[in-house]
C-alpha cells in the first residue's frame, strides 16, 4: 500500500498548493474523498485502517504544503531596486554553474546597505567576465541592480517567474567584469561544508583539463561528468531533443543509474572470483549481493558530488540508495515501495519538487518501468530454458524495444507540455545512444576525469579517444535530427486531458489481464490512442469564420506580432531577439504557433535589421514553412543577420523589399499593404542607427472601415512624412513606434490617427526607460486605451468583422488570484475557475 499512499500524498501535496485560490473547491474535494472512501469501505473493497491512513496523506499532503509555503515565504524586492543599485554579502549554497565567461551563484544574502531589503533571501547571481571562479560556502561581496523574478508572459507559454520562485529564487542580479565579486574570506563559511573546496578544486582540475577538447566533445565530456551544461551550443541540445536522448546530457537518474549497474555486476562478479574459501569466510557474514549493494553506494554517492549535488542528481542517487537497500533487504521485488518511499522523502524535503520538470519525468519514467515489469511477471512467466543465443538476444532486443516505447509514451505529454515537441526517434535513438554513452563514453570519460584527481594532472588522459567517441555521438545525433519528420511539434497539453491520459495509463497497467474485461480495456486502449492522436495532429481552432486577430507576444525589450485572418493567412511582424542562452523565436514565438495548431506561415516581415526585431526570426525561418519574407532591403554584418541568410537560403524561402504600396495580402475581406519606406532604394549596406529605425517597414491591415498600423521603430522623421502624405486616417489599433521611446512622439501623427487602441511592446525594467511617461500620457490625451506587455504580458485583439466590434485581451488577467484573504472569496475563486476555463479553452 505504500506506493497508493504516496501517491495520494502527492495528490494532497498539489490540493494544497491550490487551495490559496480554491478554497471552497478543495474544501468540497477533501469532503468528497471522505464520502468515497466510506463508500469503498462498506462494500469491503478497502479495510477501515487503510481507509483512515490514505485520507490522512490527502489531508496531510494538502496541509503540509501550506506550512510549508507559509514557513518559506517568497521575500519580496523593494521597488528602490530597479533605480539605485544595492551592496550586499552573502554566503554560496548551491553549486556554481559555468558557461563560457560567465558565473551563476544562488546566494543566501544576508547585509544589504539599503534597510528596505528584507534579509535574508535568495538571490541568483549572474557574474560576466569572472576574474576567479566561486564555490559553494563562500562569503561573498558585490554592487549591483537586483530585481524580483521576471519573464516573459504569453499564453500557454513558459512562466519563468513561477519557474524561479518555486526554485527558492526571491531576486535576480548581474555583474560584470574582474573584480566584480570580492571574496573577503576563501574559507567555506559553514563547517558542514568541509569538503566543498575539496570536491570544487575537483570539478575546476576536470573543466580546465577540457580544454585540450574542441567543441563540442568539450561540452559533451563536462556535460557528462560534472553536470555542466553551459558549455553545450544550443543547437546540439537541440539535436538530442528531436532524436529523444536529451536526457543523457543531464546527471541524473540514467548515469547514475548505468554506473550503480556497472559496479554492481563488477563487484559482485568480482566476489564471485575470490577463491572458495575466501568466499566461504565471507559468506558468514555478508553475500555477495549484499556486499556489491553496499560497495554500490560509494561511486554512486562520488559521481553525484562530482556532478555538483544538484537538486535533480540527489533526487536521483536517493532513488538509488532506496532501490540498494531492497537488494541488501533481499526483496527486490519490492521496487514499486522503495520508488515511493523515494518519492515521498525528497518532496518532504522540498514540496515544490512536484512541479519539477525532471521530478516528474524521473519518477514517472521508473514508475511505468517498475509497472511493466510487475506485470510481467504477474501475467506471464519466463520460460526457463531460453534459446542459447539468438533466442536471448531477440528477447532482450524485444524487452528494450516494449520497454522504451512505454516510458516514450508515458513522458510524451510531459515532454509536450513543457518543450511542445514529440521525440518519437527516441524509440530507436535510445536503443544505440543509452548503451553507448552508458557502457562505452561515460565510463571513458570517468576514467580519465578520475585519473585528472588523482595524479593531479592539467592534461586529460585519453582526450583523442574522448574526441573521437564525442564527435561520433554528436554526428550520428545530427544525422538522425535532420532526417525528415524527425521534428515533430504539437501544442501543449492542457491538464484535464493529461490526466485522463494518465488515469487510463494507470488502468491499463495495474488492471487485470487482458481476458478478464477485453471490452473495457479495448475501451481505454482505444481512448488512449484517441488522446495521442489528437496531441500529434494539434489542429488549429474551428470556427474563426469572420474573424482577425492580431497578438502582440512578450518578447521582452522587442518586437513580435501575429495576425491571424478569416481566409486562414499567417502573418508574422518581428520575432523578438535572441541571446546567448535564450532565444525568442524557439522560446516564445514558435511555441505560440504550435499551441495556436499553425504549422505554416504565409508571409513573415522583418520590419529592419535589428536584433531586438529580428533576431529570433532565424530559428523560425529554419524550422517551420514560411511562404515569403520581407525585410525594407538593408543587410548588416551582424551575426544574427548571417543566421537569417544562411536560413533563407537554406529552405529557399522567397525573399522581396517591402517598399510604399506594396501589397502584402490582398483578401477578400482584409488587406496588407506597406506604407513605408519608400521605393528603389534596392539592398544596401546598414546606415546610422536612427535612419535605420526610421527605414522601418510599416504596414497597415484594413479590414472593411476598421484600420491597424504596425509602425515598427519609425521616429519623427518618417512619422512626420506619413502624416503629410495623406495616407493615414483613423486607426482602431495601433502598436506604438519604437518602444514608446521618446525620440517616436509626433503630436501632429497622433492627432492624424487618433488610434482607439494603443499597444506598447517593451520589456520590463528595460535599461531605456520605455515607455516613456510623456508618450503615454499623450496617446491617453487624444483618448487611446493604451496596453503594454510589459505590465500585461502579451495582448491579443479579436475583430469581429461582422459587427465591426474589437475586443482586446490580455495574458495578464489569467493570473490566479489568492481567494484566502480576499474580501468576497467565493467571488475569488469563481473567477479563478474562468481563469483556468480559459487557460484550457484558448483559441
Amino acid at each position: 500500500m505504500l506506493p497508493v499512499f504516496t501517491i495520494t500524498f502527492v495528490l494532497g501535496l498539489a490540493f494544497g498548493s491550490y487551495l490559496p485560490y480554491f478554497p471552497f473547491s478543495i474544501t468540497a474535494l477533501l469532503f468528497g474523498s471522505v464520502g468515497l472512501l466510506t463508500f469503498l469501505e462498506s462494500r469491503r473493497l478497502l479495510a477501515p485502517k487503510r481507509s483512515q491512513v490514505v485520507f490522512a496523506c490527502l489531508a496531510g499532503g494538502c496541509l503540509y504544503w501550506n506550512l510549508f509555503a507559509w514557513f518559506t515565504p517568497h521575500i519580496p524586492i523593494p521597488d528602490s531596486a530597479r533605480v539605485f543599485p544595492v551592496r550586499f554579502e552573502g554566503t554560496i549554497i548551491e553549486a556554481v554553474r559555468h558557461s563560457p565567461a560567465r558565473l551563476t551563484a544562488l546566494v543566501k544574502v544576508a547585509i544589504t546597505d539599503d534597510p528596505a531589503y528584507v534579509v535574508p533571501f535568495h538571490l541568483r547571481l549572474t557574474w560576466r567576465d569572472p576574474d576567479r571562479d566561486l564555490h559553494p560556502g563562500l562569503r561573498i561581496r558585490a554592487r549591483g541592480h537586483l530585481h524580483g523574478p521576471s519573464g516573459t508572459l504569453n499564453p500557454r507559454g513558459f512562466d519563468y517567474t513561477a519557474y524561479l520562485e518555486a526554485q527558492g529564487v526571491d531576486a535576480v542580479g548581474s555583474v560584470s567584469g574582474a573584480g566584480a565579486v570580492e571574496v573577503p574570506n576563501s574559507q567555506p563559511a559553514r563547517t558542514a561544508q568541509v569538503f566543498s573546496p575539496w570536491i570544487e578544486e575537483w570539478r575546476s582540475r576536470i573543466r580546465s583539463s577540457a580544454d585540450v577538447l574542441p567543441q563540442p566533445s568539450r561540452g559533451l565530456f563536462l556535460s557528462l561528468t560534472i553536470g555542466e551544461q553551459g558549455f553545450l551550443a544550443p543547437e546540439v541540445r537541440d539535436w538530442f531533443m528531436t532524436t529523444g536522448t536529451v536526457h543523457i546530457l543531464s546527471i541524473s537518474g540514467s548515469h547514475l543509474g548505468l554506473i550503480a549497474l556497472l559496479s554492481f555486476l563488477l563487484i559482485r562478479r568480482g566476489c564471485l572470483l575470490l577463491p572458495p574459501m575466501w568466499l566461504l569466510c565471507l559468506s558468514r557474514w555478508l553475500t555477495a549481493t549484499r556486499l556489491a549493494a553496499f560497495l554500490t553506494l560509494f561511486p554512486v554517492l562520488f559521481y553525484t558530488m562530482l556532478a555538483g549535488a544538484e537538486t535533480a542528481t540527489l533526487r536521483s542517487a536517493i532513488m538509488i540508495t532506496v532501490g540498494l537497500w531492497t537488494v541488501w533487504l533481499g526483496a527486490p521485488r519490492y521496487l514499486l515501495h522503495a520508488l515511493a518511499a523515494a518519492a515521498g522523502l525528497t518532496l518532504l524535503v522540498h514540496p515544490a519538487a512536484l512541479y519539477d520538470i525532471s521530478f516528474q519525468l524521473s519518477y514517472v519514467s521508473v514508475w511505468v518501468l517498475a509497472l511493466a515489469v510487475e506485470r510481467k511477471g504477474r501475467d506471464e512467466e519466463l520460460p526457463e530454458l531460453v534459446p542459447p543465443a539468438t533466442g536471448r538476444m531477440r528477447f532482450w532486443l524485444w524487452e528494450s524495444v516494449r520497454l522504451t516505447a512505454l516510458v516514450s509514451l508515458a513522458t510524451m505529454p510531459l515532454v509536450a507540455c513543457y518543450f511542445n515537441q514529440v521525440s518519437w526517434m527516441g524509440l530507436f535513438a535510445n536503443l544505440l545512444v543509452v548503451p553507448f554513452v552508458g557502457f562505452v563514453l561515460l565510463p571513458v570519460s570517468l576514467v580519465s576525469a578520475v585519473w585528472v584527481i588523482v595524479a593531479h594532472s592539467n592534461t586529460l588522459p585519453a582526450g583523442g579517444v574522448i574526441d573521437a567517441l564525442g564527435q561520433g555521438l554528436i554526428a550520428a545525433t545530427h544525422a538522425l535530427a535532420g532526417l525528415p519528420g524527425a521534428e515533430w511539434f504539437v501544442a501543449a497539453p492542457t491538464l484535464p486531458m493529461m490526466l485522463l491520459f494518465y488515469l487510463l495509463g494507470w488502468a491499463l497497467l495495474t488492471g487485470r489481464p487482458a481476458d478478464s474485461a477485453p471490452l473495457l480495456r479495448g475501451a481505454m486502449v482505444m481512448g488512449l490512442f484517441c488522446i495521442v492522436a489528437w496531441w500529434l495532429w494539434s489542429p488549429r481552432p474551428f470556427n474563426r469564420d469572420g474573424q482577425v486577430r492580431v497578438t502582440f507576444l512578450d518578447v521582452g525589450q522587442g518586437d513580435s506580432a501575429v495576425i491571424e485572418l478569416p481566409a486562414g493567412e499567417v502573418i508574422l511582424i518581428d520575432g523578438g531577439a535572441t541571446y546567448e542562452r535564450f532565444d525568442m523565436g524557439r522560446s516564445v514565438v514558435a511555441p505560440f504557433f504550435w499551441n495556436r495548431g499553425i504549422r505554416k506561415i504565409d508571409h513573415v516581415i522583418g520590419t529592419h535589421p535589428q536584433l531586438d526585431h529580428v533576431g529570433g526570426l532565424a530559428w523560425i525561418l529554419a524550422h517551420m514553412r514560411v511562404g515569403q519574407f520581407w525585410t525594407n532591403g538593408v543587410r548588416r554584418d551582424e551575426e544574427f543577420w548571417r543566421k537569417i541568410e544562411g536560413a533563407l537560403a537554406q529552405h529557399r524561402i522567397p525573399v522581396k523589399v517591402a517598399s510604399e504600396g506594396e501589397v502584402i495580402v490582398a483578401g477578400a475581406d482584409c488587406r496588407i499593404t506597406v506604407l513605408s519606406p519608400r521605393a528603389n532604394r534596392g539592398s544596401s549596406p546598414a546606415p546610422k542607427s536612427d535612419s535605420l529605425n526610421n527605414l522601418s517597414v510599416v504596414t497597415e491591415l484594413t479590414c472593411g472601415d476598421r484600420r491597424m498600423l504596425f509602425t515598427g521603430d519609425i521616429e519623427r522623421e518618417a512619422l512626420a512624412r506619413l502624416t503629410q502624405s495623406g495616407m493615414l486616417g483613423q486607426v482602431a489599433l495601433l502598436k506604438v513606434p519604437h518602444h514608446g521611446a521618446q525620440s517616436s512622439m509626433e503630436r501632429d501623427w497622433l492627432n492624424v490617427t487618433k488610434p482607439e487602441i494603443a499597444v506598447v511592446s517593451a520589456g520590463r525594467r528595460n535599461p531605456y526607460g520605455h515607455p516613456v511617461r510623456e508618450v503615454l500620457d499623450a496617446y491617453r490625451a487624444v483618448g487611446t486605451q493604451v496596453w503594454r506587455t510589459d505590465l500585461d504580458g502579451a495582448i491579443w485583439a479579436d475583430l469581429d468583422l461582422q459587427q465591426s466590434r474589437l475586443t482586446v485581451h490580455r495574458t495578464g488577467d489569467w493570473a490566479l488570484q489568492s481567494a484566502s484573504w480576499s474580501p468576497a472569496p467565493w467571488t475569488t475563486e469563481w473567477h479563478n475557475i474562468r481563469r483556468l476555463w480559459h487557460r484550457w479553452n484558448w483559441t
